[in-house]
């Protein structure tokens, strides 16, 4: 068993300084490929905590490469380019990477940024997180099973986690600058697309797993709301 997270990081040979500032990190091992054929074995053969993967990878497309990663698991996944662009952002969230940066803030700014994101993809809460079950859905955040509707739900980890703040607040409309702080541990001014786009994968796979409306709703310029009473009922008859 390892005493630390594995971070895969696949990018050109000559990582960019924030880059190597995560290898250097002492709280982290790392292992660094340099093609995309090679992620698909690390992972295989590493097992890595999470995965840092360059939109400038050769070899295999990195676009083939986070679609067959996150077809295969359920793996943190942070996409990272040279410059920010709103088309690449929004593409890479929706494939299902869980974040999307660029070295666009200082050198001295971004390697702190990335390892924020990843401190709840990899890192252990410092308390056990309480359970939720209100009927309708059931969570277990130590055991990552979430069950809507008598059907388990296959998530990521933002995913659970996203999940479990709406869920600890029934009835109540979480701005997306909450949800960035609670669930991606970052500033209330970072990209809120993130917010939105992960939502929307959530409830992609909750309607394709219970075959019914995700019970999260939009207020549209305020923020999204869990209603449990919005959603499917229970097999045992409950919610």
């Amino acid at each position: 068993m390892r005493s630390r997270p594995l971070i895969l990081i696949a990018a050109p040979d000559g990582l960019h300084p924030a880059l190597a500032r995560v290898t250097a990190d002492p709280r982290y091992e790392t292992l660094v490929v340099h093609t995309g054929g090679n992620v698909l074995r690390a992972l295989y053969e590493h097992r890595p905590d999470a995965l840092i993967l360059s939109l400038r990878l050769p070899g295999l497309d990195p676009w083939e490469v986070l679609g067959r990663v996150r077809d295969m698991s359920d793996l943190p996944i942070a996409v990272v380019d040279l410059t920010y662009r709103v088309a690449d952002a929004a593409r890479a969230l929706e494939a299902g990477a869980d974040d999307y940066l660029t070295p666009g803030v200082s050198d001295l700014l971004h390697a702190p940024l990335l390892r924020a994101r990843l401190r709840r993809a990899v890192g252990a809460p410092p308390e056990p997180a309480p359970l939720v079950d209100d009927g309708l859905l059931a969570l277990d955040p130590d055991a990552h099973e979430a069950v809507l509707s008598g059907h388990r739900l296959d998530l990521t980890p933002t995913e659970f986690a996203l999940l479990a703040e709406l869920a600890r607040h029934p009835g109540q409309v979480l701005s997306a600058e909450r949800l960035l702080r609670a669930v991606w541990d970052a500033p209330a001014d970072s990209d809120a697309s993130r917010v939105k786009y992960t939502v929307l994968r959530l409830r992609r796979k909750i309607a394709a797993t219970t075959g019914a409306p995700a019970p999260i709703g939009t207020v549209r310029g305020v923020g999204y709301r869990y209603s449990p009473a919005a959603g499917p009922r229970r097999p045992d008859g409950r919610g």
